[in-house]
């Protein structure tokens, strides 16, 4: 039945859409930019700097991890489970008593805002299989629930109507779907690639897509990550793609002779923020919700603490002082509500961008490197120190080739080194951003297009 109803839809695609199920030799949309085509398509996404992840399906009734925390076996995972299905009598039926009444993806997208946040990627299906959409191809879905309602489709008319960039998670892994990571996966993949026509062609412009990994194996034979990609680009060829379809994010993953096109637009550095690197963007997805164990992606009853106001404004300024964007996650309760502590934090983090955002939309990391100390961002001729560490009153940095021709504090500019003075009862312990203002581009104080200076 499933099968049947993916190839009637099919038919019911577009000639170009179509032959992207069928055909895997069409040609990838991307493979061939210029990179002033890239750069276009990109801009938008270098620029926001500041995105909201949302981990939500149902289970937030349970208070425990999505996905990781069922209990039955992970095929083709971590443990090296058989293929195929194996029921979770309890996981499996929480959607059963699934009713988020409270949800109201308006408000969402209103605080997502509040938090200077440009675009929001939702998690249309977790690596559990629950779908939270009105798909055709499983039972396994919201509109299954007592809920009834497509989530997917009111937060992305919300995010629409308020010019907000909106984005999908997509996990490839299916631990629910009876086909997955049997023989050689081509049912599965059938499946999979149905599911993304559905999400890429019925809710209207989607901004960048988030898969996470296909476990273990070969992805490209196993996974038919040149055919998934293909198709995601062919259905709507102006999204950013990040780099796990290919599953080319972990250290050791990448098979020689990969065409770079399968490692898409960007890197993906998970709960920890990345290394300065400006010769390829990346996005590090983090969590605001701490736990005992570390990670907690969803909603959590264990949750033991938020990550203070601190270490989120930290997370940003030092994604953006190493050229990349932090995708900061929050975990919606069993109600459909953001809890009122994280919509908080957020909105104390939109305080902070509606004073700095101009030292983060827009600019790139450098000249200076970033490291314990703080860092820095420049557009144009100005330079933005994120100061989070000072030697008493001063912070010592490399030197400049151009004249600093206005500064937001004291300092001394030598041939040797700039020299910042700020008393301590004037200095944020939390980021105190220095506006330098430089009499040429800041962009030529790099060196071969690296940063300036060391880490302390």
């Amino acid at each position: 039945m499933i099968l049947a109803a993916i190839l009637a839809m099919v038919a019911c695609l577009p000639a170009a859409s179509a032959a992207g199920l069928t055909n895997a030799t069409s040609p990838d949309l991307h493979a061939n930019e210029t990179s002033a085509q890239r750069d276009a398509r990109m801009k938008w996404w270098m620029e926001a700097r500041f995105g909201m992840f949302i981990h939500w399906d149902m289970s937030s009734l349970a208070g425990t991890e999505i996905s990781w925390s069922r209990k039955s076996t992970r095929p083709l995972d971590v443990d090296k489970a058989p293929a195929g299905y194996v029921e979770d009598p309890v996981y499996d039926h929480l959607y059963e008593r699934f009713n988020p009444t409270n949800f109201n993806a308006t408000e969402w997208v209103r605080l997502a805002r509040a938090a200077g946040m440009k675009y929001i990627v939702f998690t249309a299906k977790h690596h559990g299989g629950f779908c939270m959409w009105d798909t055709k191809l499983t039972t396994y879905s919201i509109m299954n629930t007592p809920f009834k309602r497509d989530v997917v489709g009111e937060l992305a008319d919300a995010c629409h109507q308020a010019g907000m960039r909106f984005g999908l998670y997509y996990s490839p892994r299916d631990w629910h779907q009876p086909d997955y990571g049997v023989g050689d996966n081509t049912k599965y993949t059938t499946y999979m690639k149905g599911q993304l026509t559905e999400l890429l062609t019925r809710y209207g412009r989607m901004d960048c897509l988030w898969f996470d990994g296909f476990g273990a194996g070969d992805s490209i034979k196993c996974w038919h990550a040149d055919e998934i990609l293909a198709l995601v680009r062919r259905l709507q060829p102006h999204i950013v793609i990040n780099n796990r379809c290919a599953n080319l994010w972990f250290p050791g993953n990448n098979p020689p002779g990969v065409p770079p096109s399968l490692a898409a637009d960007h890197d993906t550095p998970e709960g920890t923020i990345g290394a300065f690197q400006n010769n390829r963007p990346w996005e590090t997805c983090h969590m605001i919700i701490n736990t005992p164990g570390g990670y907690a992606w969803s909603y959590r009853s264990d949750q033991t603490s938020l990550r203070p106001f601190s270490e989120c404004i930290q997370m940003l300024a030092g994604c953006a002082t190493g050229d990349g964007n932090l995708l900061l996650d929050v975990g919606p309760n069993a109600l459909g509500e953001i809890p009122a502590d994280q919509a908080g934090r957020l909105r104390e983090m939109g305080g902070w961008m509606r004073k700095n955002g101009e030292s983060i939309y827009g600019t790139r990391g450098g000249p200076f490197h970033n490291g314990v100390w703080g860092g820095s961002t420049y557009e144009g001729n100005k330079v933005y120190l994120h100061v989070f560490k000072w030697d008493g009153d001063r912070r010592v940095l490399p030197p400049l080739k151009a004249r600093i021709v206005k500064c937001s504090v004291e300092f001394q500019q030598t041939a040797d080194a700039i020299t910042l003075n700020l008393p301590p009862d004037k200095q944020d312990k939390t980021d105190t951003v220095v506006t330098l203002e430089l009499s040429a581009p800041a962009a030529d104080e790099m060196a071969d297009g690296l940063p300036l200076g060391d880490k302390k």
